[in-house]
């Protein structure tokens, strides 16, 4: 897509911490999107690594880069620090250690005009150890309602929580900014922004390289806190839905409290978290084995009635069938 400044600006934030092995090909790529009509946002959240040397230098390679330094106040202060300065009509998400295809942006911009859509989508490869793999990859074409994104955002298989894959009308943000101080904060926030839209458009061909790095979050399976983020930011989410009006959000509710008190078990969890948990299920315990199945009604009876019993029975399993 040649340069034509007739097209919209489209806004990018880059929260930046400490990635100096990984930040300059991240911006390269955004950098070199064919769709050029850009304002990249880099938002150093206080990194102590050369990180915000290497976007200064770059900022002085692009007129279309500016730079923010702030204190180290996590990744949705950094997102918001952006949000607040954009100039652009549409805005878009990319995280400092991940890196996008040449043509993410005219992709998404392409099936928002063709569609008259709020908010556009695309899929992800994992890089991981030096391998990608495709997250998600269909031909067919997925135009959605409000209504209809809501329900797909909950069953999140083919509409995710992620801010990166997705652009959006900046106009969706007006009034509304992440969650700061937790993680998953994602999943806290996405659904405010879908529950503005009209129509969504969801196109899952991979554009978008979404990068593990030895030691991230994402490896350390079973710890406390990230899996009581976890719970915490899906209750968030699935009581809106419950209150809006949206029934399955009581059945993905009750199946990812399930899911949380397993992994919360073989992380050595305190009862009482655990009991807390259950406790905050109880409104919906008339969910029941048509919408969860018998294997999970059969969990959330054993934790409620005999926890000690079913923690020694799940940690057994989990040694046999490793």
């Amino acid at each position: 897509m040649s340069k034509n400044t007739q097209l919209p600006l489209i806004t990018i934030v880059i929260p930046v911490y400490n990635v100096e092995d990984h930040i300059e090909k991240c911006i390269t790529s955004v950098c070199n999107q064919l769709y050029n009509n850009l304002d990249i946002i880099l938002v150093d959240d206080g990194s102590t690594d050369s990180s915000g040397k290497i976007c200064d230098r770059m900022a002085e390679q692009d007129n279309r880069i500016r730079v923010l330094h702030t204190e180290n106040k996590g990744l949705s202060a950094a997102r918001n620090a952006g949000i607040d300065i954009a100039q652009g009509t549409l805005i878009g998400f990319v995280d400092s250690d991940d890196w996008i295809e040449p043509d993410m942006y005219s992709f998404l911009y392409q099936l928002m005009t063709e569609h008259n859509a709020d908010i556009t989508v695309c899929s992800h490869y994992v890089d991981k150890n030096g391998k990608q793999k495709c997250k998600l990859q269909r031909n067919e074409l997925i135009v959605c309602n409000r209504d209809e994104a809501m329900e797909l955002l909950m069953i999140d298989k083919l509409l995710h929580n992620y801010a990166w894959d997705k652009l959006y009308k900046k106009e969706l943000f007006d009034g509304l900014r992440y969650p700061e101080g937790i993680i998953y904060e994602d999943i806290a926030f996405t659904f405010k922004v879908m529950y503005r839209v009209q129509k969504v458009v969801i196109h899952a061909q991979p554009k978008y390289h979404y990068t593990v790095r030895p030691g991230s979050i994402v490896s350390k399976r079973y710890t406390i806190h990230r899996n009581l983020s976890y719970f915490n930011a899906e209750y968030i989410l699935m009581t809106f839905m419950v209150k809006h009006g949206y029934k399955n959000g009581a059945k993905h509710l009750v199946r990812r409290g399930i899911h949380t008190l397993k992994r919360l078990i073989m992380s050595n969890c305190p009862d009482e978290t655990l009991i807390h948990i259950l406790n905050q299920l109880q409104p919906y315990h008339y969910i029941g084995i048509k919408e969860i199945g018998l294997a999970n009604v059969w969990r959330r009876y054993m934790m409620e009635n005999h926890l000690q019993l079913y923690k020694k029975l799940y940690r057994f399993s989990k040694k046999i069938f490793k």
